[in-house]
């Protein structure tokens, strides 16, 4: 590489040095150099545990996925995709391959990890389905409540008619909800709550809401909320390497601490 001409522009040359310049100026050179200290952690890892290259049919599969989530099954627009991001097929192959030993690399650091972060927080994982009404007023709430609580009442049907936000069209119904995700009010409400309870009115950005518990789903370590887990300690991981890591920029006889 020709550092007097590392990149050009409109026929222009831009050395490294005017490269680097340019991205301090602009407040993002720390940002590159961690990156690369990032690259740098990450390749180093890989070669310590001794990841193996991946096959080719595995990184074959991989692309031939990634062209049907993107919508470019046709080699023309495949192509076209490739020169858009200033890429060769070779390379985006390497950059594949190397995701890939990526995510082998997060088995081996979050496999004795995972189990134990799971046990330590199932009950913020678990999850709740519930759904709500919304309305203006405290009294308008708390009727509704006795309706349902008193009277028998379908709940479905009040939030049908009277809920005041867009799932109303669905009976009010929220979907299911991490316990660590939820609004600390709402956690807090329902953190014993029971099957079926009514819970509320809860005042919340200046509107009461009544909530109904629809479903308690303990949380299961496997699926999305496994990957999940491990992508959670795997960032931990990395950061936690990064910021043991002395990462200097030695740039015209000084240095400059990241």
């Amino acid at each position: 590489m020709d550092i007097n001409n590392f990149v050009t522009l409109d026929s222009v040359s831009l050395s490294l040095e005017q490269s680097l310049s340019y991205l301090r100026t602009a407040g993002k050179l720390s940002t590159v150099i961690l990156e690369i200290a990032q690259q740098y952690i990450l390749e180093n890892e890989i070669q310590a545990l001794e990841i193996p290259e991946p096959e080719a049919e595995i990184v074959e599969q991989f692309i031939l996925e990634f062209r049907l989530q993107q919508q470019l099954t046709s080699p023309e627009s495949f192509q076209k995709w490739l020169l858009i991001n200033g890429i060769s097929y070779e390379i985006f192959k390497q950059q594949v391959s190397f995701r890939i030993k990526q995510e082998n690399l997060k088995e081996k650091v979050t496999a004795l990890k995972v189990q134990k972060y799971f046990v330590q927080n199932q009950d913020n994982l678990d999850r709740v389905v519930l759904s709500r009404i919304v309305v203006d007023h405290p009294e308008v709430a708390q009727d509704l409540k006795e309706q349902v609580e008193q009277q028998g009442a379908d709940f479905t049907q009040l939030a049908k008619k009277h809920s005041m936000v867009d799932d109303a069209v669905v009976g009010g119904v929220m979907g299911p909800i991490i316990r660590s995700q939820m609004p600390e009010i709402i956690r807090k409400a329902t953190e014993n709550a029971q099957l079926g309870q009514i819970i509320g009115p809860i005042k919340i950005e200046g509107r009461y809401c009544l909530l109904k518990v629809e479903q308690l789903l303990p949380a299961v370590l496997e699926g999305s909320l496994k990957r999940d887990l491990e992508t959670h300690l795997f960032e931990e991981w990395l950061k936690e390497k990064l910021q043991s890591m002395n990462v200097q920029l030695n740039w015209k006889g000084t240095e400059q601490t990241v």
